[in-house]
């Protein structure tokens, strides 16, 4: 339910079902969210071993989602192993530099600062 709270009241782009579109549901069971940003939403696995930066939309059957843009395996504090999904190619520092950013003082716990 947190996820959806982050969708509600605003539009979003349309985008077919497909591998590396993740539901709201979906992120809700395994994900906890740490920041969203013009259009783009972070999270960090429940386990603490990833992170993840992804585009917001709808689903063409109208089920809030996100495009996996980039995501990255946590080993030792730090994100390593960047796996590019939907995004341009000239973008992906600035992607991943981003993830960096958002989530480098949310990797040591799987809650975020205000949960504690």
């Amino acid at each position: 339910m947190e996820f959806e709270k982050v969708f509600a009241g605003r539009s979003w782009p349309e985008v077919r079902g497909r591998i590396g579109v993740m539901s709201v549901d979906s992120l809700d069971r395994q994900w906890v969210l740490v920041a969203e940003e013009c259009g783009y939403l972070i999270a960090k696995s429940r386990d603490g071993k990833a992170g993840l930066l992804g585009r917001m939309c709808k689903r063409d059957d109208s089920k809030f989602c996100i495009e996996v843009i980039v995501r990255a395996k946590i080993e030792n504090n730090e994100l390593r192993h960047y796996e590019f999904w939907y995004g341009d190619a000239a973008d992906e520092l600035r992607y991943a530099r981003r993830l960096r950013e958002l989530i480098s003082g949310n990797i040591r716990g799987p809650e975020r600062d205000g949960d504690r």
